[in-house]
């Protein structure tokens, strides 16, 4: 699993979260892999997770074609991806083929690893159908 936000506090939150319910997750400032110093690519490849989890904060524009990029980059090829947003007005541009799920904040955490875990689900599904 990889959490991509913008927020160090919520992305330990997100990574205890995520490992209380078994998964093995790595968080990582989305500022990081979009200015540097961090490679998507490799961050992808070193993790290979199940699911991306990104959010889509302000300004939700730039965070969004920041988000189209990274779905775009080869290395995500296949990976689903969980999309959190406080951004409602926005939330319907937000949808595609390869966004699993889309949480408007606040979700409660069931919510939240419930969507995780249907992406996963998802994912393995596809996989192994190709």
């Amino acid at each position: 699993m990889l959490v991509l936000n913008g927020s160090e506090d919520l992305i330990a939150a997100l990574e205890e979260l995520l490992a209380d319910s078994g998964f093995q997750t790595r968080g990582v400032r989305v500022q990081d892999v979009i200015r540097g110093p961090l490679d998507f690519a490799t961050l992808v490849r070193e993790t290979a997770p199940a699911v991306i989890v990104y959010d889509i904060s302000v300004p939700f524009d730039l965070s969004w074609h920041a988000f189209q990029k990274l779905a775009a980059n080869p290395a995500a090829a296949g990976i689903p991806f969980v999309l959190t947003t406080t951004n409602r007005e926005g939330a319907q541009e937000y949808t595609g083929p390869e966004v699993i799920e889309l949480l408007l904040k606040p979700y409660d955490i069931d919510q939240f690893t419930r969507a995780v875990t249907q992406a996963v689900t998802r994912g393995t599904a596809a996989a192994g159908a190709r």
